[in-house]
């Protein structure tokens, strides 16, 4: 088991919940639960670093969630909730048992909500700047309300250079934030989620059903976040039974671009057990 496991990956599609649904599949067939990796704003389709380090240690799937490749949520598709049960039926199709489930961003929200109903179904949870969470401050965003400058400052903790997956989908390359490709596939994967949601990024009700996630869950949460500020992470923290909080410095909502050494080790950590100190992280 090592590097160039992670590294082998492959296309496939299937249909589920009345989509055809593309994912990649790779990694590891070992002897540790498969990934379920869920994108977040940005959507999917490439195989980036943090899922060869996933893929490093287990098999590893990322669909792309239907909507996210024309930027508007299928007429079917209503809610989180919708997306959540779609992910199921994803799970059915590709016959995928007991798992570890990971999300970003949005991803992240639809991984709780999918945990909530089904907790028996994922043996463990790595969430990495969830949306989701119901706080009573002002810390919970309206997206619709931002403009592209607005939604790049909050999103991004230095307005410079970021890693992103080279076009062929495979090792990485720098870009400038606000200049490059990695910021447009996010600012119109946010329109496809303002327009789903049509309000703040949360759920009241998800947050009260916090408490029956039984998964051991790992928190990742860059300190400047601006979309899902630090608070929200720590809110989790608290809700969730078996959970740990690590804290990135320096790091907006994108920890896996614009720290993808750090972020990567982090996960790496908790999959094999093995939490040692890092630069620039704070476990909390």
């Amino acid at each position: 088991m090592g590097a160039a496991d992670g590294s082998i990956f492959a296309r496939h599609s299937l249909e589920a919940g009345g989509f055809e649904v593309s994912y990649l599949k790779g990694g590891h067939d070992g002897d540790m639960d498969p990934v379920l990796y869920l994108h977040g704003m940005g959507g999917g389709g490439k195989w980036e670093a943090y899922h060869m380090t996933l893929g490093t240690f287990a098999l590893t799937y990322a669909p792309q969630l239907p909507g996210w490749a024309d930027g508007q949520a299928p007429d079917s598709i209503d809610s989180v909730q919708d997306y959540a049960r779609l992910v199921s039926d994803f799970m059915d199709a590709a016959e995928i048992g007991r798992c570890v489930l990971a999300g970003h961003s949005f991803g992240g929200w639809v991984a709780l909500s999918l945990c909530a109903d089904h907790p028996h179904r994922f043996s463990r949870m790595i969430l990495a700047d969830s949306m989701g969470i119901a706080l009573n401050d002002s810390t919970t965003l309206n997206l619709a309300e931002m403009d592209e400058e607005s939604f790049a400052k909050a999103a991004f903790a230095r307005l410079g250079l970021i890693a992103t997956a080279q076009p062929d989908g495979f090792g990485a390359e720098w870009e400038n934030v606000r200049r490059g490709p990695e910021f447009e596939r996010q600012w119109k994967g946010m329109g496809l989620v303002a327009g789903l949601i049509n309000g703040p990024s949360s759920d009241p009700d998800l947050t009260n059903r916090l408490g029956t996630i039984t998964a051991d869950t790992l928190l990742v949460w860059g300190r400047e976040d601006g979309i899902v500020p630090l608070r929200h992470g720590e809110a989790l923290r608290d809700a969730l039974p078996n959970s740990n909080l690590a804290v990135i410095d320096r790091c907006g909502h994108m920890p896996m671009a614009e720290k993808p050494e750090t972020f990567n080790k982090i996960i790496r950590d908790f999959l094999v057990g093995d939490q040692q100190e890092i630069p620039e992280v704070v476990r909390v």
